[in-house]
């Protein structure tokens, strides 16, 4: 036998190696695509997190100012890979968190809004730059003169609390930020924020100038991007805001940043220095409509009770005309009203925090260099509503959510009414309508159950079903009588319920809401001549004449007519009515006519609604312009117009 012809072994040779080669492919393959993506997704959720910090130190920055505490908030600077056993990892992604060098404020007037003495104001930027290795897309995530940037390769997303409309005022808020920070590396950066006093003024068609990271352009068209009343221009490496709105509440506080500020504004009234003038201590509001487990530093607030809780400061020793300043942690949660306060002869001033959703907030106030603070937790808030109604091109009902798309029911309507309440006390909400080809009122399921209401014809063109409780009845659908002579409100255990007969007759019911302020809901309707109006509790049932709300252009009626139910857009606790008026507007208008324009063109006659169709817990209106469904977004803030993506909406009906 021979030795050279043996080929026994050759095969398991072969395979082994077939095998290791394989194996090598395998874990090469595995090092060079799978690692790295998994890598990309680390850095992702890391810069997330980072995103959210930044979003805390926003709030921080607010909670910092008038008081005493100094506040601390965390920065991830960068991120460690997961250990692996066999692949190899780069080394951990590092980030650096600094500020730019500090420039100019400065106000046309030469007013010291910012700084106490006369002298020149300065701010900076806080800048956070991640380090990645994959993920290629973020580039900074920044905060400036109340204006929080999100920097990605595609664009940039900005959050600004600078410039903002609330109940009819306009307010610019500065705060500005003393101190240099320079950190580089993996690990967390505990940043400390102290806070000033803060300064308040009104201004007339103020002008400022700030330092800036972005150019006029970015400042006009995206980050104060649908007001029209600014006008930013480039100064070096500063931009100058000018105001043409008439008067503005301007106020400026100063954050040092892990230190104290280098100045402070000039004081509003009370001491400045270390020692306070007196004692400014929050009394307990036990007692109040809805509250629980009250004392002086915390309560607990049931909001499908109340969603008002009024509190209520005291100063000792008593301090008689003294101001007081109060404000909030977290106005996603609560807001206060009014925000200042004088007291009166027995040392006391009181506000009213309006709860907007589930969680705690801290309440402060703050006067005389004294200051305290309450924590109210809100629970069982009512959820704002996240479904638009509307009809197809078929006139089919047809409700649509953001996060869960269009569902179409089988009944048509020439009239409908929002989705907001049980009315059947079924367990589900229901959608009122009119029945294309008929004149009754008949609610429908989201399941697509149908049941009829009312004995009474409705008026079945250009009108509008307001749902609601008002004036002490139960839920109902209101709406205008055929012959326009009424208003009725129906439901399945009462049937039709005259409510008044208005002077003017009706064509339209938007729904109760408390427009004047009163803390009462009002009955907003449009006459037979498309005027707007509202009848306080207790009018009719007989002859009644309402509120006429004045209009600039009147309400849009070619199509449909121009109106939607009346809804707190800003959290002061008063409605104001979404209107599509005769010129193609969107405008909000509160019950002395005082009007907000949202777009100011391309706007169909037509009912347009108050939903939170993103989900952020705050109200956008939603309009027609053609057959596309659209809304603004921020209605307190930037009023940015944006597409629902949903088109073929019926242009009679409008959305409700």
């Amino acid at each position: 036998m021979s030795l050279i012809r043996d080929a026994r072994g050759q095969s398991v040779v072969i395979g082994s190696l077939l095998i290791f080669t394989i194996l090598i492919l395998a874990f090469s393959g595995y090092q060079a695509f799978a690692v790295p993506d998994q890598n990309a997704q680390v850095e992702a959720e890391h810069f997330q997190t980072v995103e959210d910090q930044f979003s805390r130190l926003q709030g921080d920055a607010v909670n910092a100012v008038d008081s005493t505490d100094v506040r601390s908030t965390s920065i991830t600077l960068g991120t460690r890979y997961p250990s692996r056993a066999f692949a190899l990892n780069p080394p951990p992604a590092a980030g650096r968190l600094e500020t730019t060098a500090a420039g100019d404020v400065e106000f046309a007037t030469g007013e010291s809004v910012c700084r106490a003495g006369g002298a020149t104001a300065t701010t900076r930027s806080l800048v956070y730059t991640p380090g990645y290795g994959e993920f290629a897309e973020p580039r900074a995530v920044g905060y400036e003169s109340r204006v929080l940037s999100r920097e990605f390769e595609g664009g940039t997303r900005y959050d600004q609390r600078l410039v903002r409309s609330t109940g009819g005022a306009d307010e610019i808020s500065l705060f500005l930020l003393t101190g240099a920070v320079s950190e580089n590396g993996v690990d967390s950066y505990s940043l400390e924020l102290n806070g000033s006093n803060r300064h308040t003024t009104t201004l007339t068609n103020p002008q400022v100038t700030l330092p800036s990271r972005f150019e006029a352009a970015t400042w006009e068209n995206e980050i104060l991007g649908g007001r029209s009343d600014v006008t930013a221009t480039d100064v070096g490496d500063r931009v100058e805001l000018s105001f043409d709105g008439g008067d503005y509440r301007v106020s400026c506080a100063v954050v040092g940043l892990d230190g104290t500020p280098a100045f402070t504004p000039p004081s509003d009234g009370g001491s400045t220095g270390s020692d306070a003038a007196y004692d400014t201590e929050w009394l307990d509001p036990s007692g109040e409509p809805g509250t629980t487990s009250c004392s002086d530093t915390r309560c607990t607030l049931n909001a499908s009770i109340s969603k008002k809780l009024d509190l209520t400061a005291g100063t000792s020793p008593t301090a008689q005309d003294a101001t007081v300043r109060f404000s909030v942690s977290d106005r996603s949660v609560g807001t206060v009203s009014p925000a200042t306060s004088e007291t009166g002869s027995g040392g006391d001033a009181s506000t009213r925090l309006r709860a907007r959703s589930n969680g705690t907030v801290k309440v402060y106030a703050a006067s005389g260099g004294s200051g305290d603070v309450i924590d109210v937790t809100v629970t069982d808030f009512p959820p704002l509503r996240t479904t638009a109604v509307f009809a197809d091109n078929q006139k089919k009902i047809t409700t649509a959510e953001r996060s869960a798309g269009t569902t179409t029911l089988a009944p048509k309507a020439r009239v409908l009414g929002p989705l907001i309440a049980d009315i059947d006390s079924n367990g589900t909400e229901d959608i009122p309508y009119i029945p294309n080809g008929g004149s009754k009122i008949h609610i429908v399921d989201q399941d697509g159950s149908v049941t009829e209401l009312s004995s009474n014809d409705a008026k079945k063109s250009k009108s509008l079903l307001g749902v609601g409780r008002w004036d002490g009845a139960r839920t109902s659908v209101y709406f205008a009588s055929g012959d326009e002579s009424t208003i009725y409100r129906t439901n399945p255990s009462e049937g039709d319920v005259r409510v008044a007969e208005p002077n003017n007759q009706v064509s339209a019911v938007a729904g109760p809401g408390d427009v004047d302020g009163d803390d009462t809901k009002e009955l907003v309707y449009a006459d037979g001549s498309q005027a707007l109006r509202y009848f306080e509790p207790g009018a009719g049932p007989g002859s009644a004449t309402g509120t006429k709300i004045p209009l600039t252009n009147g309400l849009g009626s070619n199509n449909g007519i121009g109106l939607g139910r009346p809804a707190d857009f800003d959290g002061d606790g008063t409605s104001r009515i979404p209107v599509a008026d005769s010129s193609n507007r969107l405008v909000l208008v509160d019950s002395n006519g005082n009007e907000e324009v949202l777009v100011r063109a391309n706007v169909n006659k037509v009912p347009v609604a108050a939903v939170d169709w993103d989900e952020d817990g705050e109200l956008e209106v939603m309009f027609l312009d053609g057959k596309d469904l659209k809304y603004v977004d921020d209605v307190a803030g930037g009023q940015t117009v944006k597409d629902t993506g949903i088109s073929k909406v019926n242009e009679k009906t409008g959305v409700t």
